[in-house]
């Protein structure tokens, strides 16, 4: 990656004139100079990725968090990105098939637009699936596009949906699963189309596990033709047609299960786990061995049909999600989610990797994941990779991380850790020792999706809030840096509340909670210890919202919700017995705060952040001076890091900035 030029900015922090106002006290916006900006880049550029099919010898790869979206067309005989299409529409180019030589593709973020799409040396949008992320598609002999995806809030469970070439328009065809909150897998005979269904996200609460049906496309019939190996899985991942006699199933669980079927009479022929997986994708067939990929121990398998032999092939490529899989002749093509395309000839067995960006492809800015900067380094989190930018030589360096760094943090002595989605754990990074990230230590499966992760040196501990996906809720996180297994404490704030805010100080820390579904608990606070691993105090709050952010500043607890209210509890004597909190200052920053935003301490100053602004409170007042207008673009809402000179480093738009205040 190639950093931008730097230059620096003066009074473009301009102070906003707005008041705040929130019972039982009315917090104004105060005056205030305004800030240095220096420009540092792009926070992370890269070409990160989510769908790949192959067309003759070409694989198409679909971007995933670049605006545009866009996908490119990487020749595998030449090893180089010979085309780039861009889309005028969504985020995850997820959803990818081909049928007749052209590519058909559905995308996510594209509410009231078009998210199907063909591709045949002409783009062409063909409708749009309503209310839906497109996660998947698949093309029926005749040429007819199926489609599902997520529909958030949607009564009728996820969709299934079909584009008739004759007619040009969109038509849902069943919603068989009503508690289910997302559809993941479509596929389509010339008599059949199948959806496959889970809730690996937003589950919990009694949402749908992992179903698959198959709907007569001649009658409409829906018909519940899920594998006994698979029911108590949490979704069906992926269904692939593999000639004309068998369908793959596969699936999330612990360990992750496959299933082949005839498409006839959808009678199971056989079913398998994949141990040590928990997700299974993207499958090729040769006669009697089938290979498919999976996110954990390596990228490939083998199977053989004809002895139920299960091999793992040594890939040598970054971990991650592998997000395709083609074959070309004696070579199989697949590629990873931080942008990376791998071959591997199976006469000889030699694996070949390429970088895409060096291949050709465009590097963009992505959507930021996380930050976090100490001793002339700063660090942004993105989809596979972190960017370590090293501010003295102006130079920016990629570094592999699997799925999502959530959140990081740096200790004194340099290290970073990393909190990191889905389902990776904590990971560490020790600039001069570590060539790449290395994983610190796991944690539960269904403990999937860090939100938050601190140090605590009073305790010379780590401390994650963590949400679970599929079970709901979530955890509180202690690990001790080299000491193995963390210690998880599972819904600590009751079912269905995950864990969004921690802070610690005074040796306790602070929980805050939310809830991932609509309707269920919400913004509770809790204090514990963290060495005891024990509950000193939890309250429900009148918040009315869920805890995005906590800090602890002096012997006061500073809050923030997620629709932008701050609060304080005082808390002299929180740890003794009989210790009451109490919801102390209030003020509504909405106005200037937005949704999600978070704080951080610095220097003795308390700040917030959100993807609107970069603003300041008064710690006595609750009041906000807006320091710098931001229009950031997160995907998991704003983050806020300050060096050990009180520097503070966040994304402008999609652009990385320091700011002395």
């Amino acid at each position: 990656m190639t950093p931008s030029r730097r230059q620096l900015l003066l009074g473009t922090g301009a102070v906003a004139a707005l008041s705040v106002l929130g019972p039982p006290t009315a917090a104004a916006v105060a005056a205030d100079a305004g800030p240095d900006v220096t420009e540092l880049g792009p926070g992370n550029a890269d070409f990160p990725l989510m769908s790949a099919t192959l067309i003759g010898e070409t694989l198409w790869i679909g971007s995933r968090n670049l605006a545009p979206a866009r996908v490119v067309g990487y020749h595998l005989p030449t090893g180089t990105v010979t085309a780039t299409v861009e889309l005028p529409t969504g985020n995850f180019v997820q959803g990818s098939a081909a049928h007749g030589g052209a590519l058909h593709l559905g995308v996510t973020d594209a509410p009231g637009e078009a998210n199907l799409y063909r591709y045949d040396g002409t783009l062409t949008a063909l409708g749009n699936v309503p209310g839906a992320d497109v996660r998947d598609v698949a093309v029926a002999p005749d040429g007819t596009v199926y489609a599902t995806g997520r529909q958030k809030g949607r009564a009728a469970g996820p969709g299934l949906y079909a584009w008739d070439p004759a007619t040009g328009a969109v038509t849902e065809v069943a919603s068989p699963a009503p508690n289910a909150t997302q559809g993941r897998a479509v596929a389509a005979t010339a008599t059949h189309a199948y959806l496959g269904v889970g809730s690996n996200l937003a589950g919990g609460g009694g949402a749908t596990g992992a179903a698959l049906y198959a709907v007569d496309r001649a009658t409409g019939a829906v018909t519940d033709i899920t594998p006994p190996e698979l029911r108590g899985d949490t979704i069906i991942r992926r269904i692939t047609v593999l000639g004309d006699d068998l369908l793959a199933v596969s699936t999330e669980g612990a360990p992750a299960h496959v299933a082949l079927l005839d498409p006839a009479s959808h009678r199971v022929l056989r079913a398998f786990a994949v141990p040590g997986t928990k997700s299974v994708t993207n499958f090729q067939r040769r006669g009697d061995t089938l290979w498919f990929t999976s996110t954990e121990h390596g990228v490939l398998w083998r199977h053989d049909l004809a002895t139920g032999a299960l091999d793992q092939l040594a890939v040598p490529v970054p971990e991650g999600n592998s997000w395709g899989l083609g074959r070309l002749g004696d070579t199989l093509a697949g590629v990873t989610e931080g942008g990376t395309a791998w071959t591997l000839d199976l006469a000889t067995g030699a694996v070949a990797t390429r970088d895409l960006v060096e291949a050709g492809a465009p590097a963009s800015a992505q959507l930021g994941m996380s930050v976090a900067a100490r001793a002339g380094r700063v660090y942004v989190g993105g989809n596979g990779s972190l960017a370590l930018h090293d501010l003295a030589a102006g130079t920016v360096h990629k570094l592999p991380v699997p799925g999502e760094a959530k959140d990081t943090v740096i200790l004194d002595d340099g290290t970073l850790y990393l909190g990191v989605y889905s389902s990776q754990g904590i990971w560490r990074y020790r600039p001069g020792a570590d060539p790449a990230p290395v994983r610190e230590a796991a944690l539960p499966q269904e403990q999937n999706r860090p939100q938050v992760i601190r140090w605590d040196a009073d305790s010379g501990l780590l401390l994650l809030g963590i949400q679970a996906d599929t079970t709901g809720g979530g955890s509180f996180v202690t690990h001790r840096p080299g000491s193995g297994l963390p210690t998880v404490h599972t819904d600590p704030l009751g079912p269905g509340q995950l864990v969004r805010a921690v802070a610690s100080g005074h040796g306790q820390a602070f929980l805050g909670g939310d809830n991932a579904k609509a309707t269920g608990p919400r913004g509770d606070l809790a204090a514990w210890d963290p060495v005891a691993g024990r509950e000193l105090w939890r309250t429900a709050t009148d918040l009315g919202a869920g805890v995005s952010s906590l800090a602890v500043h002096g012997h006061t607890l500073y809050g923030l919700t997620v629709n932008g209210r701050a609060f304080t509890v005082d808390l002299c004597g929180s740890g003794r017995a009989g210790f009451t909190p109490v919801i102390g200052r209030r003020a509504d920053l909405g106005a200037v705060a937005g949704t999600n935003p978070r704080l951080l301490v610095s220097g003795g100053a308390l700040y917030g952040i959100s993807e609107r602004t970069l603003f300041r409170l008064d710690r006595d007042t609750l009041a906000a001076t807006v320091l710098v207008e931001v229009d950031a673009e997160w995907y998991s809402g704003a983050r806020l890091a300050a060096d050990e000179a009180g520097v503070l480093y966040t994304l402008r738009g999609r652009e990385l900035i320091a700011v002395r205040p």
